[in-house]
């Protein structure tokens, strides 16, 4: 069974690199979803594992550790879903994915100084804004209260336990996010089915640096008041051999009665990555062999 959609691999000038992955939004499993995230090269049993404590129920990684150019093309990222919960602790993996994103020295490094420009922008320049970003769960554990049985659809937007999007939890921990808003804003009427009605929603613009990975339907909490903004759309701005860097972004003003201002910045104990099965372990389904992928 392929679980995974993607991987994909963030180099960061000002740090290390993130790891991002995707299952498939029919992946439903009971209980946890334990990641953990090995570093190598396919076709050897070489890979040593980043996280000793499992990554539960989360889709992305930062890995600290800062590699020089030459370590890069020769090393790999994937990605091990190991379900304490299910039946004989069953071990999923991820195709191996490139810690350069396959671009050549040249690219990686020009990529890397438009990053680090745009971060310095932001931050000495005095024209980005602090902020948190809450990325919304799109596979996980599904939601026991509001998820129609037959069709997976959700029947409540305002379900506590899943926050309208289905899978227990619904964001993922807050990870700091800066934007360089625009100045001015725009007011649209929109006349929407019962029990919203007519609403006059507020949408302001502006661009960030893609990273972490956003999607349309995220959240990003404004860190000086918490005034959450959905993200209505985003555009490509300036991109690198198809890997989108830089990118425009259209925020909807959510209002204070929305279920989305409920939704806690922190990981609460129960999605604790200190849970740890006595069935499963770092190890499980560590050792692998190039038919594997």
């Amino acid at each position: 069974m392929d679980c995974f959609i993607k991987v994909d691999i963030w180099n960061v000038a000002h740090g290390g690199t993130q790891v991002c992955w995707s299952l498939g939004q029919n992946t439903y499993f009971r209980g946890r979803f334990h990641f953990f995230v090995d570093v190598g090269q396919p076709a050897t049993n070489e890979w040593i594992t980043l996280n000793e404590q499992p990554i539960v129920n989360e889709c992305c990684y930062n890995d600290p550790c800062r590699r020089n150019w030459a370590d890069l093309i020769d090393t790999y990222y994937r990605v091990r879903l190991v379900l304490p919960d299910e039946p004989g602790c069953p071990v999923y993996k991820s195709p191996p994915a490139r810690a350069n994103g396959r671009w050549d020295r040249k690219t990686w490094l020009y990529a890397r100084q438009i990053i680090w420009d745009e971060h310095l922008q932001q931050r000495k320049g005095l024209e980005g804004t602090q902020g948190y970003i809450l990325r919304r769960k799109k596979f996980g554990r599904a939601c026991p209260v509001c998820l129609d049985w037959d069709t997976k659809e959700v029947t409540n937007s305002d379900c506590p336990i899943c926050y309208g999007t289905g899978f227990v939890g619904g964001y993922y921990p807050g990870v700091e996010f800066w934007i360089t808003k625009d100045s001015g804003w725009q007011r649209k009427i929109l006349d929407g089915a019962p029990p919203r009605g007519t609403a006059s929603d507020i949408f302001q613009a502006g661009r960030c640096i893609l990273y972490p990975a956003i999607d349309t339907r995220d959240v990003w909490v404004r860190g000086d008041n918490d005034a959450r903004y959905v993200i209505d759309s985003y555009g490509v701005m300036m991109e690198m051999q198809g890997t989108p860097l830089i990118v425009s972004v259209r925020l909807g003003l959510a209002p204070t009665t929305d279920i989305i201002y409920s939704v806690p910045l922190s990981p609460t104990p129960s999605s604790s990555s200190s849970e740890v099965s006595a069935s499963c372990n770092v190890d499980s389904g560590l050792d692998s062999s190039y038919e594997d992928w």
